[in-house]
């Protein structure tokens, strides 16, 4: 891929795998607010040009199997503007992900008479706004022009009588600089199904030459293998458990074994924004770099030194973040002030100082569970 906005990494080695409107799994469904949003359709459409030939491909056909956390939806768009009114959208194909993904490689990239099938397993595909904490920007500023993110991950297997050779892992975070507004909620998003559509031609495109230099070797396995090595990462503490335990997250590991470390602590509000401090000898210290806690009952997820209260759908979890911006509301009209100049009116809710406003933006984060990387 040769936009230089795309951020492409990837791992080759060997290892011993959706509704217009999203329905929600979580048991509690006070807690599907995700699916309770608008509905925008993505669709995976790309030029010409942007799609290697497959002349080559030893492909003759592509299935997909969905062992993603959240499997109702592929991304969240947050804060689009529509008649002066903030709407948030959950982004789905027009039919599961196993399909739409599987349909679109097989229209382009399959070869009758190939002598593998090609297995892709979707572990991550999430599309979302790029939002970094301070820490981010410190170490890399350029981010800070990045303005939405497609996160895709996946394995993939060349199959030939029952027998899986592991072919790549796949993993992406493309970025792209161009910001996403639309006048309509219905308006189509087609930058988005653009990019997504340049990663599956990648994807496949490796995929086909790493067979070509692997099949007359490496370790096969069977599905069930493939399988249970996906759906392992499901089965922590964090997501079986009946019972949450109360205390300070140090790391991601402790969150998804739901044993915290850290037991004598304070929670404060502090201008309506929950603040953490760890107690030690009888002292108080503020702390930014927990990974989170949970109170017994629920679980918060540190972000930029400040706590969010999570919730879980499907098996996946999401936090909100809001932030306050001393910026014009994108979504005021421009209208003629004195002496002819241009002034925008706050949006409800909004605080305005001369021709600026106290703006505050809400994103939707998800939370790596490989990882615990948010995105």
């Amino acid at each position: 891929m040769k936009n230089p906005f795309h951020l492409i990494f990837y791992l080759v080695l060997l290892f011993p795998f959706t509704p217009t409107r999203a329905q929600g799994t979580s048991a509690d469904p006070q807690q599907d607010l995700l699916s309770a949003l608008p509905s925008v359709t993505i669709r995976i459409k790309a030029s010409r040009d942007l799609i290697p030939a497959s002349a080559n491909s030893l492909f003759s056909h592509f299935e997909v199997i969905d062992e993603r956390p959240d499997t109702a939806r592929i991304g969240v768009h947050t804060n689009m503007k529509t008649f002066r009114r903030p709407y948030d959208r959950q982004l789905v194909f027009d039919r599961p992900a196993t399909l739409a993904v599987a349909a679109w490689l097989n229209n382009h990239f399959s070869r009758p008479g190939a002598p593998y099938t090609a297995l892709i397993v979707l572990r991550a595909l999430w599309l979302s706004d790029a939002r970094y904490i301070r820490e981010d920007l410190v170490r890399d500023p350029d981010r800070r022009f990045e303005k939405t993110h497609i996160r895709l991950k996946a394995e993939v297997y060349a199959v030939k009588d029952d027998r899986y050779l592991p072919v790549i892992r796949f993993d992406t975070l493309q970025a792209t600089k161009k910001m996403t507004y639309y006048a309509s909620l219905w308006a189509p998003y087609s930058d988005w199904g653009n990019n997504l559509a340049s990663i599956l031609a990648e994807l496949a495109d490796r995929s086909s030459s790493v067979t070509a230099r692997r099949q007359d070797g490496g370790h096969r396995i069977g599905i069930e293998d493939i399988r249970q090595f996906n759906t392992s990462r499901f089965e922590a503490p964090i997501g079986i458990d009946t019972a949450l335990t109360r205390g300070v997250y140090n790391n991601f590991e402790e969150f998804r074994n739901n044993a915290p470390s850290i037991h004598d602590f304070e929670v404060k509000l502090e201008d309506d924004r929950r603040i953490l401090y760890t107690r030690e000898a009888g002292n108080s210290y503020y702390t930014h770099d927990a990974w989170g806690y949970c109170d017994g009952k629920d679980v918060y997820v540190m972000r930029d030194g400040v706590l969010y209260s999570a919730w879980r759908e499907g098996k996946a979890f999401y936090f909100y973040r809001d932030i306050i911006s001393r910026v014009n509301p994108p979504d005021a009209e421009r209208r003629p002030g004195p002496g002819g100049i241009s002034t925008r009116p706050a949006a409800t809710g909004d605080s305005v100082t001369g021709r600026h406003a106290d703006y505050k933006r809400r994103y939707v984060y998800s939370v790596d569970m490989d990882t615990g990387n948010v995105y």
